[in-house]
């Protein structure tokens, strides 16, 4: 249980997340006042009971943290007694530390001496991160935590410098309503409702029904509340028809083996009821060991923590090396790395390339590096066009589709016909090491065809390019993606829906089928288009015509040709501040739209690397997924 620490000469008080004091619950950790003698200081840790075999147990915390009575404390206190692991210092007498590195305040909390019976400060290891996360899994652990060297500490805020990575699926859950029981509990709770929030609303995420004891039984029908309208949100799944509802305000933890493809838990098991995290912070979070083999997660300057407790840990990519590069710099404006074994030469690393945000190229090459497991399956073997900005993005820009001269000789390129007569030698980005090298140019954005370079007339899937017209935004494309997405479904088609990173939302319909041409393809986006433009023609255009534009949607059809190209899924994009092009879920265009905030849809490129390791790759499908367009467009 996260608690906060503060210490007077001699005296101790504990606070909750939401800043209820335990102190009384903790009788034991009372010491830790007297430990740090004169000082007064404030400190962030988690307060652990651990087992026989040395691991944090849930379930004998959970025995200690609803105690009001001292003597009853007192009492467990020596049967299950707690300890205070401790990685932060916020305040140290009189001074607040909350501003600094977080690097810097770990070194500050070592100097603290914190070493007891019922309080420690974890060992940290910057780097390792997948021996880390293996060495938790094997002693059963529930996971690490990975945390930014430089973050500043923010309270009150989920920060996107710290993500979970968890080797087993456990979070915290609203509890939103209630079942009745069959059999022999037709009279009381039989399972609870679940929802996680999501864009400011309650989504439902399913119901669980064992792990309950007959007094917890008794406890939470004591405690759910009055009756009252469903909490959930219209836009997320629905709840069981005959469910009971009550006030969003009870927070429980439960374990479970995965989450469904439509946000439900699979497998449920009630572990008991939190009451140090406030419900409206209760967001998704998806267990990642499996994610960690396959994708580096986090940009570089990460620490990583481990105790018995394994507070904090690095991910790293499936070669092996860290998500983040090691750079040596050589002089003022030169460095190197190595990436996939290949040495690269870098320069003007502290090149500020979007202004307003204080980006750097350094920051850049670190983007693209941490995604490159989930971008490079949507580049390889497709012709690559780039817009770079030596100068940064209030500079001169120019798309280039023919590769430099003199590239490495291990990056690969592919000669195609040009659209106005001649061949172009196009880069194929294949590999980390190219995108690296890439990024050092001031690659900014990344753009690709449809089709890939070995079959330049078949794309692998359409895509419908929604651009709206000022003062129309992106939630105008949000509800013509929905619209859309709703017509495809009953075509029996899956559609997939991704930010341009700019000011529209494209929607992909994969195809993967080696009998699907452009000549089949554009005709048919361009009926859907025309179709939409007829039937709601005051929110949506089908011809780029200017005078039709304002206030409005263009389905961009015409992407769906061998000669155009269309941003790449996790390209960054050249606004004031550096943006993503994102994949997101219909459940999230759906509570855009409801919300009518474009800005829940803008991504910076650490929000996007914690949602990959949150979330994965929600655009992954397209690669794959073989779907046959309806029969008469197939045709022709």
């Amino acid at each position: 249980m996260r608690a906060i620490g503060y210490t007077q000469p001699g005296v101790l008080r504990l606070a909750s997340r939401n800043q209820n004091d335990i102190t009384i619950r903790y009788p034991e950790l009372g010491g830790l006042g007297g430990a740090l003698g004169a000082r007064s200081v404030v400190l962030d840790g988690e307060i652990v009971c651990f087992d026989d075999a040395g691991r944090p147990s849930f379930a004998a915390l959970q025995h200690r943290m609803h105690i009001s009575s001292p003597a009853r404390a007192a009492a467990l206190a020596q049967t299950s007694p707690a300890t205070y692991v401790i990685f932060d210092v916020l305040w140290l007498d009189g001074a607040s530390l909350m501003g600094q590195p977080y690097a810097q305040r770990r070194d500050t909390l070592a100097t603290l001496g914190l070493a007891g019976a019922q309080w420690r400060v974890p060992e940290h290891v910057a780097g390792d991160g997948a021996a880390l996360l293996a060495a938790s899994a094997e002693q059963r652990l529930e996971g690490v935590i990975a945390k930014r060297l430089d973050s500043r500490y923010e309270p009150g805020r989920r920060s996107g410098a710290w993500i979970k990575i968890k080797n087993v699926a456990r979070q915290e859950f609203v509890i939103g309503g209630w079942m009745p029981g069959q059999g022999r509990r037709d009279t009381r709770i039989g399972a609870l409702l679940l929802g996680v929030h999501h864009g400011g609303d309650l989504y439902y995420a399913g119901r669980v029904g064992t792990g309950f004891s007959e007094r917890e039984l008794d406890r939470l029908a004591r405690l759910v509340g009055p009756r009252q309208a469903s909490p959930f949100s219209a836009a997320g799944p629905p709840p069981p028809r005959d469910a009971v509802f009550c006030s969003p305000r009870l927070v429980c933890e439960v374990e479970f083996t995965q989450w469904t493809h439509d946000g439900q838990l699979r497998h449920p098991s009630y572990k008991g009821l939190r009451d140090d995290k406030p419900a409206e912070q209760v967001v998704r979070e998806d267990t990642l060991a499996a994610a960690v083999a396959t994708s580096p997660t986090w940009v570089a300057g990460h620490v990583a923590e481990v105790d018995i407790l394994a507070v904090k840990a690095t991910v790293v990519g499936a070669a092996g090396e860290p998500a983040g590069l090691i750079v040596e710099e050589v002089s003022a404006t030169s460095a190197r790395t190595r990436v996939e074994g290949r040495e690269l030469v870098l320069s003007n690393l502290g090149k500020v390339l979007y202004p307003e945000g204080g980006f750097t190229k350094r920051d850049v090459i670190d983007y693209y590096a941490a995604v490159a497991a989930v971008l490079l399956p949507h580049l390889r073997g497709r012709a690559l066009t780039v817009k770079r900005y030596p100068d940064g993005v209030a500079g001169k820009a120019f798309y280039e589709k023919q590769a430099p001269r003199h590239p490495p000789d291990w990056v690969q390129t592919v000669t195609l016909p040009s659209e106005r007569g001649g061949q172009v030698d196009y880069i194929l980005a294949q590999d980390r090491a190219t995108l690296v090298w890439l990024a050092n140019l001031a690659a900014l954005e990344l753009h690709t065809p449809l089709a890939l370079a070995g079959a330049t007339e078949r794309p692998t899937t359409m895509v419908f390019d929604l651009d709206p017209g000022a003062p129309a935004t992106i939630i105008e494309c949000c509800h013509v993606g929905v619209v859309l997405h709703g017509m495809f479904a009953n075509l029996g088609l899956d559609s997939f829906a991704k930010t341009s990173g700019s000011k529209g939302l494209q929607v992909y319909v994969p195809l993967n089928s080696d009998d699907v041409t452009y000549a089949q393809t554009k005709p048919f986006a361009r009926q859907v288009a025309e179709l939409f433009a007829q039937t709601e023609p005051d929110l949506v255009v089908a011809r780029q015509a200017k005078s039709l534009r304002p206030g409005r949607v263009l389905i961009d059809w015409g992407q769906n040709d061998p000669h155009k190209t269309t941003v790449c899924a996790y390209s960054l994009r050249t606004r004031e501040r550096p943006t993503v092009s994102t994949p997101v879920g219909w459940d999230e265009v759906r509570a855009a739209l409801n919300s009518g905030d474009p800005d829940q849809l803008v991504f910076d490129p650490v929000q996007v690397i914690e949602r990959v390791a949150a979330h994965g790759d929600l655009l992954a499908p397209i690669l794959s997924l073989n779907q046959a367009l309806p029969a008469h467009i197939a045709s022709g």
